[in-house]
């Protein structure tokens, strides 16, 4: 091969990899895995010792439940560069949410071996244990909090893991500060507004009416696999899809991006768009979401989707899946909004870093669901998780019976199902009920004034 031709194939390549890696950034950005998933594995044809790629698909494949291919992928970032964080993270994750703790905490601690500052190692660590009174970590993350020249994300997550590791220990008071500090930080990187949030949820109410859903009823898909999971983050959905998920004929699909996805690239204007929308429109949309949910669900007789946002789309869900299952997980006002105030998001839920934001979002969230039950009387099962604590065989058969399914015993040992659970509570739902989280938010109760005041008459349901 003459120099002029090795040189152009290489300046060739060169442009191939950038143009991947940019359409892999882009896909990441926006969430669409399977798009990152395809740029990963270009530049993986180009480069196949490019760590970095591997790890990423790794991750990708964690995001779409490709649990053995994204542990392969993560393994072979691992041999490439043994010790990079990024990997171990991914490793870390992935077995958090296989359900072993034990695991996870073993390779955190490799990170921390590695960069024993790391404030987020210290912060993924914490989710995966329980701390006890003069536990050595917590002196750590101590010392690492009040070091000089701490930068404010390093500081976010260090205050969210105290705050996490002294509740354990019981003393609320004092992880009280540190979960306000680090909801503060947090909220300083975002642009929330709970106005446009208003707007938003009144023009839902608006266009799907009682008249406009009675016009369109029929005209969906009537595939009848599809259940929805929603409510409010914390609110038990990660329990309820896991006890549905241990159905046989069910297959649990996790939180999916696909049908908010879906509505952005074919109804421009939503929800206002909806109405321009020829009849057809609604079969289409509801095959399409259908489509890529049950990819990879082999057989099942249903699929559960636990997005806990599609709570906004319920008016579109019965127009272009009439014969879907919506069940609305309920919790404790106080609880629910205590819970999300604990815990660091890594995407979304922009409205949980602010006590009264928080509160304000909630009402908003509760006036869209009385709307959603009086337009479509009958379609959506509400499920309170302090009655699935207290009621647990109970509650699950209601579940069952309302998804259209005979009832298997294997419901009832949820925590011994053998699926990937992608959430915050990847860890709890490994065990028995219990109501351990029943009326948390009591142990903060001196603390919650700006709460209790935002969600006005909703802070005494549940009580």
């Amino acid at each position: 091969m003459n120099r002029n031709l090795r040189r152009k194939q290489k300046k060739l390549t060169e442009s191939d990899l950038g143009s991947a890696l940019e359409k892999a950034e882009l896909a990441v950005l926006s969430r669409n895995w399977p798009a990152a998933i395809d740029a990963y594995r270009r530049i993986l044809r180009i480069d196949r010792k490019n760590a970095a790629a591997w790890a990423n698909l790794g991750g990708a494949y964690i995001e779409i439940g490709a649990v053995s291919k994204a542990e392969d992928a993560l393994r072979r970032a691992d041999k490439l560069s043994p010790n990079a964080t990024p990997v171990l993270g991914n490793l870390a994750n992935l077995q958090k949410q296989l359900g072993d703790p034990e695991a996870a905490q073993q390779l955190y601690r490799r990170i921390l071996s590695v960069e024993p500052n790391s404030a987020r190692a210290w912060h993924e660590l914490a989710q995966v244990r329980r701390f006890s009174t003069g536990d050595p970590d917590i002196e750590t993350m101590l010392s690492l909090y009040d070091a000089d020249g701490l930068d404010e994300q390093s500081r976010m997550h260090l205050a969210f893991a105290l705050g996490k590791a002294l509740e354990d220990c019981g003393d609320f008071d004092a992880a009280f500060p540190y979960l306000t500090d680090a909801n503060r930080l947090k909220r300083l990187t975002l642009d929330f507004n709970i106005d446009a949030h208003k707007t938003a949820m009144d023009d839902l109410v608006r266009v799907f009416d009682s008249r406009f859903l009675a016009q369109h009823g029929v005209a969906g898909n009537p595939d009848d696999r599809p259940i929805f999971v929603l409510g409010m983050p914390r609110s038990g959905t990660t329990l309820v899809e896991q006890i549905l998920a241990s159905h046989n004929g069910v297959h649990g699909a996790g939180e999916r991006e696909d049908l908010s996805q879906i509505v952005a690239a074919s109804i421009p204007g939503f929800p206002a768009g909806s109405a321009m929308l020829p009849a057809t429109a609604f079969d289409s949309i509801g095959r399409q979401y259908v489509d890529q949910l049950t990819r990879g669900a082999g057989a099942a007789r249903r699929v559960t989707d636990k997005m806990p946002r599609n709570f906004l789309f319920i008016g579109l869900i019965a127009l272009i899946l009439p014969n879907a299952r919506i069940i609305h997980c309920r919790r404790s006002p106080m609880d629910t909004c205590l819970s999300c105030f604990t815990l660091h998001f890594p995407h979304g839920q922009e409205f949980s870093y602010d006590l009264a934001e928080l509160g304000a979002y909630y009402r908003l969230y509760r006036g869209l669901m009385e709307h959603w039950h009086r337009v479509l009387p009958g379609r959506i099962l509400d499920i309170a998780y302090e009655d699935v604590v207290s009621d647990a065989e109970g509650k699950a058969r209601e579940m069952i019976d309302f998804c259209g399914l005979e009832w298997d015993d294997a419901c009832l040992n949820f925590h011994q199902t053998k699926r990937q659970v992608m959430t915050a509570s990847a860890t709890q739902v490994r065990e028995p009920v219990h109501a351990r989280s029943v009326a948390r938010w009591r142990r903060y109760e001196q603390h919650l004034g700006p709460l209790r005041e935002a969600l006005g008459p909703y802070a005494d349901e549940g009580m």
